[in-house]
């Protein structure tokens, strides 16, 4: 049986990729990882681990310990703070270890990461971009102007879930988030005519080998509903520009649609929020990843319905006991959640 450590657990993102695992075909024996011991995915695993914050001198000790107690053979990043690190060490853990650690190279992720990066990275390679500036930049702020209209929206370079986003209604509003140094960037605000969408990619040796998009609407800068109803007429286009960063494993890209053409504004270089969305409309991509990277079976071409994914609030219940016996272990096997789901109508 493969075993497989998933970090951040209790983030939506590690939590996705636990649930595609929870529904996989084939048995694994999964480890989740957490700093708390209150984080929901715990549940989802077979055994479960208090680890340090990424940003902590023994984050990877930690990391290496599990590995080697545990036999991992695949590691799957669930927190945006962690990539960078496993970017950077991607081939020391994977030389040392003989495992395999999903994640792109630290030049894409660093782009990725990077919304001013990102849009300079489309503008280079002659791909729609959009029209964007830093604060900080006089001439670029000037050229936004010339270029676009009200409204803008500034945003944190390397912010996510729409926090910190500032809706720049006139040039007062623009004068306001231009008048100090910050770590904002200016761009025009695309239209919302055909809706907003999210779409997965896997990436395997330069080749986009599965491509699935989705219209969604938001809620607290995550994705409430989504929509499928055929295949995208972008998914080419998008699975280009996925191919000429140099993605490697999964990436999702958000995008509205300008003059009949995609235009991203924020890349994910990992898996997605939207990850069991996808795996609700026909394609585990979190098992097509591993099965083709620990067992080298071919990820195919996913038949995919259409529909509607209508998202919810779903509890468990921990007892403190069980709280209690990770918090002094540092360890427990199984993590023993109660689950409360909704009982639906035939």
């Amino acid at each position: 049986m493969n075993r497989i450590l998933v970090t951040g657990a209790g983030a939506l993102l590690g939590q996705g990729i636990l649930r595609s695992l929870n529904h996989s075909k084939k048995e694994y024996f999964v480890i989740s990882a957490d700093p708390d011991v209150r984080a929901t995915g715990h549940a989802l695993a077979d055994k479960s681990y208090i680890i340090p914050s990424a940003t902590e001198n023994n984050y990877l000790g930690k990391i290496e310990e599990i590995i080697q107690k545990e036999a991992i053979e695949i590691i799957l990043i669930g927190t945006d703070v962690e990539l960078p690190l496993f970017a950077i060490k991607k081939n020391y853990l994977e030389d040392k270890y003989k495992i395999k650690v999903v994640v792109s190279n630290t030049e894409v992720v660093e782009i990725a990461n990077n919304k001013w990066l990102t849009a300079e990275f489309l503008r280079h390679k002659g791909f729609p971009f959009p029209i964007s500036a830093l604060t900080t930049d006089n001439s670029g702020i000037n050229n936004l102007l010339k270029n676009a209209d009200f409204p803008f929206i500034a945003k944190p370079v390397d912010g996510a879930r729409s926090k910190g986003i500032k809706i720049i209604n006139s040039r007062k509003d623009l004068e306001e988030v231009t008048r100090y140094e910050n770590n904002l960037v200016v761009q025009e605000k695309l239209g919302e005519d055909e809706g907003e969408f999210t779409t997965g990619c896997l990436v395997i040796n330069g080749k986009c080998v599965a491509v699935v998009s989705l219209v969604r609407d938001l809620r607290d800068g995550n994705t409430w509903r989504a929509y499928r109803k055929g295949d995208s007429p972008y998914d080419l286009a998008i699975a280009k520009i996925a191919e000429e960063l140099g993605v490697e494993g999964p990436a999702n890209f958000q995008y509205r649609i300008k003059n009949g053409q995609p235009v991203i504004f924020e890349i994910n270089c990992r898996f997605s929020g939207t990850t069991p969305i996808r795996l609700m409309f026909g394609f585990n991509e979190v098992e097509a990843l591993v099965e083709y990277y620990l067992n080298e079976k071919p990820i195919k071409k996913p038949n995919l319905r259409q529909g509607t994914v209508l998202r919810t609030f779903s509890d468990i219940f921990v007892s403190n006991e069980k709280l209690d016996e990770f918090r002094q272990k540092g360890s427990i096997e199984p993590y023993c959640a109660e689950f409360f789901p909704f009982k639906l109508k035939e």
